[in-house]
This record gives structure tokens, C-alpha cells and sequence, in this order.
């Protein structure tokens, strides 16, 4: 049985570890010891990603969750108000994701005490998903046996399904041009910042269309307020969960760049675009979905599924051909120092999580 009380308790001693990207060394110890407790068979990869092993009958499945988190994440402080935790306003809460490995453990926990036959596990804890997805990257998918999966680290209740999430394309441009004195001399210099305005005036931004979306969201560059600026680097995105839209929004933006910068002879330009993920989209009709569906039917929980904006874990797992899925995990407002879970639903999530995986 699910117990609130317990749950509570593992998500505040959780929250309490310092957790954020690169920093992880000591949440992972935690749950490497939490899993061995519960029976698991435990291993880590080079990369420092946690794998809990439960035997069972049946297909594998894997259980996902992520250990990092963004800053201001150290020193948490939960607080709990009614049927919501939150930090004391100075940090994150870190309910992103360690609501996500509350839920998977209190259901373990729940699924060991009940001895109920259930399908083989493999539990996964990955490091550096904030800082870029890079504990799926550099994962050592030979340590498991499961190709469908379910990852808790959606917004919103456990009902919060994404079925589709976009492809990224990382967009790094650095331009130099020349300086000079900008009082004196102005006319020999040709200022970076310019061109990278004109550059940036003429790109699409924002919302393109309903599945596609562009941004530019870092400036840097010059040196002093009296010198025409010799470099300039910005840095943006394109989204899409259709693959040949972003294909074609970054094409426009390296059209763009390279149109430009023709205006510009004696000026130069170092322009990485480089594909981070992959798009991906489940049928309705999938097993995994039909798998949740099903769970969902018998606690009476009523799907919502729908295409998200963002990019997880799941990116990554499904270029390795491992069909896992997004689900919410009860946190809201996530890496602001106004996040908070509702424990009521990772109450809900946890009874999910353990029905998802009887056999």
C-alpha cells in the first residue's frame, strides 16, 4: 500500500541533498543504498547514472526519473502547507525532478512489502538531464534488458501524458568584424554587434507554427563603450516536432547568417548548428500508451495526452530505441523558487507506478 506519511518523508530527505547538474555523487549513493534495501540488483555506469534491477515475470520495463537539478538548488529548506510542499522562497524546491524518484521509490517500496508477482524492473536514475540530457547520452544502454519504459518527470498530475515533444537544434554564432575607437576612428572598425543585429532583425523568432518554435536567447560582446565591438556570440534554438519543419527553420537560419554576412566582406562568422535531439511522437495506439491507459482505467485516472514543447530524457532513449514516455509527477512552477508539489498527486503517481508494473 501506498503510504503518504512515507512518501513525505523520502521526498523531504531527498529535496535535502544537494543535487544540482554535475554535483549528483551523493544523491546516487542515497538511492543506490535506497534500492539495495528494497532487493535490487544495483550498478552504476561510467558516467555515474544509477540502475536498480527487480526480477520478475514477464517483459522488462524501466523506470525512469532524473537525480539533478537546476540552481539556486542548494540548501533546500521544504516547507509544508496543506496538501503542497515548497522551499522557504530563497531556492528551488527540486520537485524536478525528485517528486519523479519519490514516486518510483514509494512504489517499490509498496510493491516489496506487498510480495505481488510483478514484471521485471529496470529502475534508471540519470545525471546531467538539466544541464543537456547528458546522462541518456552517455548511458550504457547494454546494463538494460527493458525497451518500453515510463518516465516520471512531466508537469502537472501523473494523468499529464506527453505523447509527442520536439527536436532541438542548437544554434552558436560568433561573429568578428574590426575594432577601432569609436570616437576617433570609427570608420575603420566594423562593429560585430551591428551585423548580429541585422542578423537577429531578420530571423523568424517565437512561435513559428503549433509544433514549431525559434529563439534567440543569449548576447554577448564588446569590450568597452568607446570601441566599436570586434566580437559578438549569440546563441538560440529552433523546436519542432516534425522533423523536416525543423529541418527547414534551421536551413533559415543559416540562409540568413550567410546572406548577411555577404554584406560584410572583411567580416567573419564561426556558425555551429548542431542536432541535440530527435522529435519522436506515440500513436494512441502504442503498447506503452495502451500499457498507461489501462493502469489509468483501474484508478479511475482519465488520460490527458498531448504534445509538449519541451525535450527530456526520452529524446534521447528513443534514439536508442527505447520507448519510454513522459508522465506528471504532481510539480508545478519547476525551476523558479515558487515550485511546489501538491502531495496528493504524487500520492495518485506512486499507486500508478506500482500498477503499471504488476505483473
Amino acid at each position: 500500500m501506498i503510504k503518504k506519511a512515507r512518501l513525505i518523508k523520502t521526498f523531504i530527505d531527498l529535496v535535502k541533498i544537494d543535487s544540482p547538474s554535475e554535483h549528483e555523487d551523493e544523491i546516487a549513493k542515497n538511492l543506490l543504498s535506497r534500492l539495495k534495501k528494497l532487493g535490487a540488483k544495483t550498478d552504476t555506469d561510467s558516467y555515474g547514472n544509477v540502475f536498480g534491477f527487480f526480477e520478475g515475470i514477464g517483459d522488462p520495463f524501466m523506470l525512469n526519473s532524473h537525480m539533478d537539478t537546476v540552481e539556486p538548488g542548494r540548501g533546500i529548506k521544504p516547507q509544508i502547507k496543506g496538501d503542497r510542499i515548497y522551499s522557504d522562497g530563497n531556492t528551488i524546491l527540486g520537485g524536478d525532478a525528485k517528486a519523479g524518484l519519490t514516486i518510483i521509490l514509494e512504489a517499490l517500496t509498496s510493491l516489496v512489502e506487498s510480495g505481488k508477482k510483478h514484471i521485471p524492473i529496470n529502475v534508471v536514475f540519470t545525471r546531467g538531464e538539466e544541464s543537456g540530457l547528458f546522462g541518456a547520452i552517455n548511458l550504457n544502454y547494454g546494463k538494460l534488458r527493458a525497451k518500453q519504459g515510463i518516465t516520471f518527470d512531466g508537469d502537472d498530475d501523473v494523468s499529464n501524458v506527453d505523447i509527442s515533444s520536439p527536436g532541438y537544434d542548437r544554434v552558436d554564432v560568433t561573429i568578428t568584424g574590426r575594432g577601432a575607437h569609436a570616437g576617433a576612428e570609427p570608420e575603420r572598425g566594423i562593429s560585430a554587434i551591428k551585423i548580429a543585429s541585422e542578423i537577429i532583425s531578420k530571423l523568424k523568432l517565437g512561435r513559428i507554427d503549433f509544433e514549431t518554435t525559434a529563439n534567440i536567447g543569449l548576447i554577448s560582446g564588446g569590450s568597452a563603450r568607446n570601441a566599436v565591438p570586434e566580437t559578438v556570440h549569440f546563441k538560440g534554438e529552433v523546436r519542432s516536432r516534425d522533423r523536416k519543419k525543423l529541418e527547414k527553420h534551421t536551413r533559415h537560419f543559416e540562409d540568413v547568417i550567410n546572406n548577411t554576412m555577404n554584406k560584410y566582406p572583411d567580416a567573419s562568422v564561426n556558425l555551429v548548428l548542431e542536432r541535440e535531439f530527435n522529435p519522436y511522437r506515440f500513436e494512441e495506439q502504442h503498447p506503452v500508451i495502451d500499457k498507461i491507459k489501462k493502469a489509468f482505467s483501474e484508478l479511475k485516472i482519465k488520460p490527458n495526452l498531448h504534445e509538449t514543447g519541451g525535450g527530456s530524457d526520452v529524446n534521447i532513449f528513443h534514439n536508442h530505441g527505447l520507448q519510454s514516455i513522459v508522465v506528471g509527477i504532481g510539480d508545478y512552477e519547476a525551476h523558479t523558487t515558487r515550485e511546489y508539489v501538491v502531495i496528493s498527486q504524487m500520492v495518485q503517481a506512486a499507486e500508478f507506478c506500482e500498477k503499471i508494473v504488476l505483473a
